[in-house]
Order: structure tokens, then sequence, then C-alpha cells
């Protein structure tokens, strides 16, 4: 059962759109269990050995909670992890349900030129609304050369770059890859670049609440909040100062959504900015 989320102190239903869900169908569950990086997580909770739900049964279930729309968000890493790139999933789910699909494009740095007029064809022709990238993963810092035609080609066609950040335990991931020092460094140098960094950069606790801040240009969604041990440290700045910078994300199948509701309402959020991050602030940054 939902939690507090279902609704206000009026008794209104709350809505909300999730920065960061992906359908456990079994594209997705091969895409995890398949990656090298989650291994310790598929052993440890055994993800993946039982029967997968459809797309549809997944999409029935996000609207039976109150789900509205969701960002899936591609993953590509598969120069390093060889785990095949989650794109085409993405764009299939994309096409099956439009109205609930916000599809943003998985980048691997190391493709180069041609990564990049990929990403292009699938803004300009498949209809994804931004770039995706797995810094921790890839093995590369946020603010390596690498990764700037991608900045430079979203502030060219006016499109969000979503930053994983906050790795959870990880073999041979380092997490100082996806520093909020280095998100704060790309986004002085593309102060035009809209950048959302998810999992709120749960490991630098400070200098992620500092670079959502301090940086117009920088937000963050909260997904895998039952992972962040800090959120107790959060909360008061983000009722605070970033009311208008933090989006709700579940992490789901990582994080089932019904537990991330429950958990996301009970952090103490006050109830208008309860509202904004679950959904009014992904609502006006996703222009939908």
């Amino acid at each position: 059962m939902p939690g507090r989320l279902a609704s206000n102190s009026m008794g209104i239903f709350m809505k909300f759109i999730d920065f960061r869900f992906r359908p456990c169908v079994k594209a997705v569950i091969d895409s995890i269990v398949n990656n090298p990086a989650f291994s310790g997580f598929v052993a440890e909770t055994g993800f993946g050995s039982g029967p997968a739900p459809t797309l549809e049964e997944e999409i029935a279930m996000f609207h039976s909670l109150g789900g509205e729309k969701f960002v899936m968000n591609g993953r590509d890493c598969e120069t390093v992890s060889r785990a095949a790139s989650s794109n085409p999933g993405v764009l299939e789910a994309m096409k099956a349900f439009p109205n609930e699909v916000i599809g943003f494009y998985g980048f691997d740095p190391y493709k180069g030129m041609p990564g990049i007029n990929a990403f292009k064809k699938a803004v300009l022709e498949d209809g994804f609304v931004g770039a995706s990238i797995d810094a921790d993963i890839c093995r590369m810092p946020l603010d390596d050369a690498r990764f700037y035609p991608l900045y430079t080609v979203c502030c060219e066609l006016n499109v969000p770059v979503i930053m994983t950040t906050g790795p959870a335990p990880m073999p041979r991931v380092p997490m100082k890859n996806t520093s909020p020092v280095l998100v704060d460094r790309v986004a002085s140098d593309f102060p035009e670049l809209r950048i959302v960094m998810s999992h709120a950069a749960w490991n630098f606790p400070q200098e992620a609440l500092a670079t959502v801040f301090r940086n117009e240009n920088v937000f963050m969604d909260i997904s895998d909040v039952t992972m962040n041990m800090w959120m107790d440290f959060y909360v008061p700045v983000i009722n605070r100062r970033l009311a208008d910078k933090v989006f709700f994300g579940s992490a789901h199948p990582f994080t089932p959504l019904s537990e991330a509701l429950d958990v996301t309402g009970a952090l103490g959020l006050e109830e208008d900015v309860l509202e904004k991050v679950m959904y009014g602030n992904a609502k006006k940054f996703l222009n939908i």
C-alpha cells in the first residue's frame, strides 16, 4: 500500500512524475543481470530470478499508485562493461506508451563522433528528450574532455543531460568520477546546459547540495532514496533552499516504486515542497 503520498493533508490524491523509473521487463532485467557492475546487487537480492512482468503490467502498476509519466533513461556503457545498450528497449517503450514514457538516450563516451551522431538522431528523429550518462560504470570523470562534445550538442539542441551520481556498491567502480565537484565544473563551463544529478550524489552530501544551490542550471533527483543514509541532512536544505530544484525518482526496479513512495512520503518534506518534488518541478523542467 502506498503511504502518505496517496493524499495530502486535505485528503486530495497526490499524483507524481517519476524521474528515474525503468519498467521491470525482461530487457531491463537482462541489462542489469548482464552488467558486471551490478553483480553484487544481483547476487545479494536474487534480482531477475522470478518471472518478468510485461510492459503493460508495469504501466498499469505505475498508474495504480498515482503515476502520470516517468523518465526512462537509457544506459550505454557497453565499451567498458560489455553489457548491451538499453536504448533500443527505451525506444520500444516510448513507442508503446508515448503518453507515459519520457526517454533519455544513454551515451557511451568511448564511441566518439559516431556516438554523437547517433544521439542527434535519437533526439531529432526518435523523440528522445535528452542524454543520460553513467560516468561511474564508464570509469570516466564527468569533466573528461570526451564528454564535452555531448555537452555541446545538448546545448545546441536545448536538451538536458542526466548524470548518474552516487553509485551504489559496485566492484571496480570508483565514485570519484561522479563527484559533484566535477558537476560544478561542467555547469560552469556550460551555463546553458541543464543538468540533473541522479541519485542526488548521495556519497557527497555537502558537495551535492552546494552544487545544486550555487548553479542555476543544476538540479537533482532523489532516486533510490532508500539507499541514501544522509537524507536527514538533505531534507532541511531542500525545504529551505532547494524546493524548486529537486525531483522524485524511485529507481525502480532497484527500489520498488511502492517502497520509494512510502519512504519519500515519510522524509519530512513540507507539504508544498513535497508536491513540487513529486510533480510540479519535473513538469516544469520537462515542459510537459
